[in-house]
């Protein structure tokens, strides 16, 4: 059975995902925006009262994925907090002229050290996914999360599946976006996905 990932922007919310059945939380603010950092308080209370894992959102404002300079060190704060708050993870990703800023990704990996590590939909915004998957495996990022470079997972199956086959199992590719309790188990059994994300696949 695959892993659920739920997408989750409070404390209540990550409560109730987890009584639901998640077997995993990332753990952001501001959905709307496609999710950024929360308050430290939130990481604090939802690590002490749940029992399964929480990813962390690094991610200082909605908007595109290339960051000033003053931004990265924001996110490199923000590292260091999850890690002292006893988050299980990050998730991050960072941009520059359509390709991954690996020189930027391996300073924030720096900062988590030995946390899981999840590499968000800005993927889905490269122009060349399987140099990026490629990329992302030689920076030792755990996952990527995508949609297959499509409106949503179920449009991408396709794409999703490639990029699976490419991976051959050196990093976990989660399909991610408009997966519910509905279609989560054909979108899984058609890519092959062990790990599947979203608001409402649980």
């Amino acid at each position: 059975m695959p892993l659920w990932e739920a997408c989750v922007g409070d404390y209540r919310d990550a409560l109730e995902k987890e009584y639901l059945g998640a077997n995993r939380i990332e753990l952001c603010t501001n959905l709307y925006q496609g999710g950024t950092t929360p308050s430290f308080g939130t990481i604090k209370k939802v690590v002490e009262n749940t029992s399964i894992p929480v990813m962390v959102m690094i991610r200082p404002r909605g908007g595109d994925f290339s960051y000033s300079p003053q931004e990265i060190e924001i996110m490199k704060e923000d590292i260091k907090i999850a890690k002292q708050l006893k988050a299980s993870g990050i998730v991050l990703g960072v941009l520059k002229n359509g390709k991954i800023d690996q020189e930027i990704i391996k300073e924030l990996l720096s900062e988590a050290n030995n946390l899981d590590t999840t590499f968000h939909m800005a993927f889905d915004e490269i122009e060349d996914k399987i140099r990026g998957i490629d990329q992302l495996i030689g920076l030792g990022i755990n996952r990527i999360l995508t949609k297959g470079s499509a409106e949503n997972a179920f449009q991408g199956i396709q794409n999703i599946k490639r990029y699976i086959n490419h991976a051959k199992g050196k990093i976990t590719i989660m399909p991610g976006k408009g997966i519910t309790v509905e279609n989560r188990d054909f979108i899984a059994r058609e890519t092959g996905a062990k790990e599947l994300h979203g608001t409402r696949l649980v």
